[in-house]
């Protein structure tokens, strides 16, 4: 009995691939996705980075803080551009460290500059703030050689401006919050942040 498929014929040059016409639909589907993801994912990556560097600096308040009342001691945090001593400026986007104020002091941490173009200024009754000091029971010392407690405001700004800007506030008693919303403070109601 002879063997059924012996008599199939199969194709022996047959190519496998795409047409041009194929190529170039996939190509322009392909360039059309990417020119909708790209501004998201920009936008994306602006933001974490906005929310991480925000997130840092209330961490790094808040360890300041919480050293000030275990060592019994006072502790400052305050922008430094050398990672060992405070540059005297009040422009915090050049990275920040949380030190004792005894002689010589002891650095405690370590933040390095923010990425990007990001900018942080720190202001305390509307003069620039160039470094805050947690005293023995968590309070904080008046800041810019002023003798009253008040808030000391932090902004944290991008290059899309105001609308995107953090804030971050120390009260007198030392506590630290931040907007939940991008732009506004956490004042009753809410103001427009300003950006540099």
């Amino acid at each position: 009995m002879a063997d059924p498929t012996s008599n199939l014929e199969l194709p022996t040059d047959r190519q496998r691939g795409f047409t041009l016409l194929e190529l170039l639909v996939t190509v322009s589907v392909a360039a059309i996705l990417i020119a909708i993801a790209v501004p998201s994912l920009t936008t994306f990556v602006q933001n974490s980075r906005a929310d991480s560097e925000a997130d840092s600096l209330i961490s790094s308040l808040g360890y300041a803080r919480s050293e000030a009342v275990k060592r019994d001691a006072t502790v400052e945090i305050c922008p430094s551009t050398d990672d060992t001593g405070c540059s005297g400026s009040s422009s915090w986007q050049t990275g920040w460290i949380v030190a004792t104020t005894t002689t010589p002091a002891t650095v405690l941490q370590v933040v390095p500059q923010l990425g990007g173009s990001n900018t942080l200024t720190a202001t305390f009754n509307g003069a620039g703030v160039t470094h805050i000091t947690f005293q023995p029971n968590g309070f904080v010392k008046a800041a810019a050689g002023a003798g009253v407690y008040a808030t000391t405001y932090f902004t944290l700004c991008d290059l899309r401006g105001a609308q995107y800007a953090r804030d971050v506030e120390v009260s007198a008693l030392g506590g630290v919050q931040s907007s939940p919303t991008a732009g506004q403070s956490l004042d009753s109601p809410p103001k427009a942040l300003t950006c540099p």
